[in-house]
């Protein structure tokens, strides 16, 4: 046993998750303790407004980079990656300015359709978020190439730390969302730091690499990221944000609350996991497949481990989900438990599906991902729209959650099918025509 244990810690693979797992758990465990406070000084309506902002950020965020950011671990040149960095950059500064500039006159507009003047204020801050998340996401992108695993688990827990202190500290001092907001921008900030301070020198070295024309020419080999990749991110994130949106404009912003709330919870865990698994998978099947390798036998492994991992916590959680929350939050959100209840079964495949999500960008398959999240996007919002208009917030969250676990599973069946053979070694093999 503990030889077998040994053997996994000098798996490379295994040693660069643990490395990030780690960083993760610790920012986890921190904001699940603050969370815990958190919950007993903001209200149901706080917690509705801050849904509210996350899910508009997390749309407009898509755009900030044209998705070129994702395209920064695929190059074997290091060259081609230094300019993908800085075509994404680049393009964040623009979409900022442009957001920038459509807040001001359609503020009332979107207080509106949402139901909530509360945010109006905080939609001033949407611009800022983007710009932050986008760099964010765009260093960690290449330090993740790089293999710089303890640098992301670093910028991770000061993204959580800052995060929660704020929310924290502000809680105590300001009325409403303004402390959960705040407290968001500046981990978004804390974690923007961290990498920028760190990789500085690397990006100086490697700054004489940048050429406009070389960017441009990029900008046409990679074109698939914004023709595919970036709608398809639009829909799933439309899809996601729809239960926040909706639960606000036809129900209240309590029920949003519980909703965000509930979600948060369950989902932020699974989250942080999947994602330390992406970045190290992602980094590793690219370097297969450059080297021509299989990368079915580490997929399999990969989600092997998850259903070990993952069974026994749903299946606890499945059954006393709202008394853990009334328990540990206070009774005040047992009704979240129940909510996060419904929820489990989808948030449960995305913990298997999540990590594997990069396989279209490597199989050039963008086009059918898109189709797939479009088929998501239409059944969940018709599972909304049938429990709205049978005014049962229950049958909403069944029927959203049931669509979702459903195409997340038939995105999994297919991953595995993709696995089955070997990916171009490079976009300009096909070029964007044959997508």
């Amino acid at each position: 046993m503990i030889r077998a244990i040994r053997n996994i810690w000098k798996n490379e693979f295994f040693k660069n998750v643990a490395t990030l797992i780690s960083g993760t758990t610790l920012a986890q465990a921190f904001s699940v303790i603050i969370y815990v406070v958190l919950s007993r000084i903001y209200t149901e309506e706080d917690f509705g407004v801050f849904g509210l902002y996350m899910n508009i950020l997390n749309i407009v965020v898509i755009f900030s980079t044209a998705r070129y950011d994702q395209a920064i671990l695929l190059p074997k040149s290091d060259r081609e990656s230094m300019n993908l960095l800085g075509l994404s950059g680049l393009i964040s500064v623009g979409i900022s300015l442009v957001l920038l500039l459509l807040v001001v006159p359609l503020n009332d507009t979107i207080c509106r359709w949402l139901g909530s003047n509360e945010i109006s204020t905080w939609l001033y801050f949407i611009p800022l978020s983007t710009l932050l998340v986008a760099w964010f996401t765009i260093l960690k992108n290449h330090a993740n190439r790089d293999k710089q695993y303890r640098l992301i688990a670093g910028a991770n827990i000061g993204q959580s730390v800052g995060n929660s202190l704020t929310k924290l500290g502000l809680g105590f001092l300001v009325a409403g969302a303004a402390g959960l907001i705040s407290g968001v921008v500046f981990g978004q900030l804390a974690g923007f730091l961290v990498f920028f301070a760190i990789q500085l020198p690397s990006l100086r070295m490697r700054g004489s690499w940048l050429s406009f024309s070389e960017m441009r020419r990029l900008g046409r080999k990679y074109s698939f990221f914004p023709k595919f990749n970036m709608w398809q991110a639009l829909i799933n994130n439309l899809s996601a944000a729809f239960p926040v949106f909706l639960f606000s404009s036809f129900f209240s912003t309590t029920i949003a609350g519980f909703y965000t709330f509930g979600f948060m919870i369950i989902h932020r865990p699974v989250h942080l996991v999947g994602n330390a698994f992406y970045q190290v998978i992602f980094q590793r099947f690219v370097e297969k497949s450059h080297n021509k390798e299989p990368i079915l036998p580490e997929l399999y492994l990969f989600i092997r481990r998850a259903l070990q991992v993952m069974l026994v916590p749903f299946i606890l959680m499945g059954i006393f989900a709202p008394e853990i929350f009334g328990f540990v939050f206070g009774e005040n959100w047992t009704e979240a438990g129940v909510y996060a209840r419904f929820m489990l079964p989808w948030i449960f495949m995305v913990g298997l599906a999540m990590p594997l999500s990069f396989m279209p960008d490597m199989y050039r398959e963008q086009r059918k991902a898109m189709i797939i999240d479009g088929i998501r996007l239409f059944l969940r919002l018709l599972g909304m729209v049938i429990g709205i208009v049978y005014n049962n917030i229950y049958l909403a969250l069944v029927l959203y959650s049931g669509a979702s676990t459903l195409l997340i599973g038939v995105n999994l069946i297919w991953y595995i099918q993709l696995a089955r053979k070997l990916p171009p070694a490079d976009p300009s093999e096909h070029g964007t025509d044959s997508l």
